[in-house]
């Protein structure tokens, strides 16, 4: 049996204009058009491991690092281990998009505004009217690596979080991308 078309998926417009140089054009009927946006759908409790199996943790300076725990020092040291990952529909078709954050003292979500790594101390909004934003990663798995996740930056394409060694700590970074083999980049996602 042949499969039979839905409904009509098309806009019909009915006018154009130049706006400073953008062509934009307006629909007959604009009910069913999105706008960009993100918008917040789900919340997952997760563990963030590096390739070295290091977890994730906040220091007391609010710094993201890495360090080798045991599941007892894991446990220990809730909340600073345990990250609330936030996850986002996104109007675009670019990755899983996702918001990580941590509540300790206080509420903190990470960012790589100005391509630094830091925690603001803030919630994740339940909706940012834009398509790209500094608290938004796209996490996506990694191509021959089931078990292994990536987050690029929303704001900066082709910019991962790494993880990279600073004299004796393992730092959370955001780097450029120049090896798809690199495995600074990979992480493994451990869902509670």
């Amino acid at each position: 049996m042949a499969a039979s078309p839905t409904e009509n998926n098309y806009i019909n417009f009915v006018e154009m204009t130049f706006i400073d140089d953008t062509l934009y054009f307006k629909a007959e009927d604009d009910d069913n058009l999105e706008s960009d946006y993100f918008g917040k759908i789900e919340l997952r409790l997760s563990i963030l491991r590096n390739l070295n199996d290091q977890v994730l943790f906040v220091d007391r300076r609010e710094q993201p690092v890495f360090e080798d725990m045991t599941d007892c020092d894991i446990l220990d040291n809730e909340p600073r281990t345990t990250f609330e990952i936030y996850i986002y529909k996104d109007s675009q078709p670019r990755g899983l998009a996702v918001a990580i954050c941590v509540k300790c003292e206080k509420y903190y979500t990470l960012s790589c505004e100005n391509k630094n790594i830091s925690f603001k101390e803030i919630h994740p909004p339940d909706n940012i009217n834009e398509t790209k934003s500094d608290i938004i990663f796209f996490q996506r798995a990694v191509p021959g690596h089931d078990d292994k996740r990536q987050f690029e930056s929303s704001l900066y394409e082709g910019y991962f979080l790494a993880c990279k060694k600073e004299k004796d700590l393992y730092k959370l970074t955001l780097k450029k991308q120049d090896d798809s083999r690199d495995k600074s980049i990979m992480f493994t996602v451990i869902n509670k």
